[in-house]
């Protein structure tokens, strides 16, 4: 799988890591920035996604013709305070989808 190709699709705040990492950096600040975006991330066959919260809807509304395909993988990632924990809890609904209950260990409050 050397031939993989990961992205960020974010905030110019945040692109900077993702850069040094070796990403390719798509830096948005709105949606219709994003939508400009889009085709580009398309025709690139990237393999991983990342992306701020406030974009994944976006995103994964893109490809949701390709759900019978395994790429690309789209991952919501919290950049402000707000959004933590939203990705144990779509981690959650999946598990739940896939097993039919929820079976994942509540954590103690």
């Amino acid at each position: 799988m050397s031939d993989a190709k990961v992205a960020f699709v974010g905030g110019e705040e945040n692109t900077l890591c993702f850069r040094g990492m070796g990403f390719d950096v798509f830096s948005v600040n709105s949606l219709e920035t994003l939508n400009d975006m889009l085709p580009t991330l398309r025709r690139e066959n990237y393999s991983i996604i990342f992306t701020e919260w406030r974009f994944y809807n976006r995103l994964k509304d893109q490809f949701e013709d390709n759900r019978s395909e395994a790429l690309p993988v789209i991952l919501g990632i919290p950049t402000r305070s707000s959004e933590k924990g939203r990705g144990s809890d779509f981690i959650s609904q999946l598990v739940k989808m896939a097993v039919g209950s929820n079976i994942m260990l509540q954590g103690e409050e």
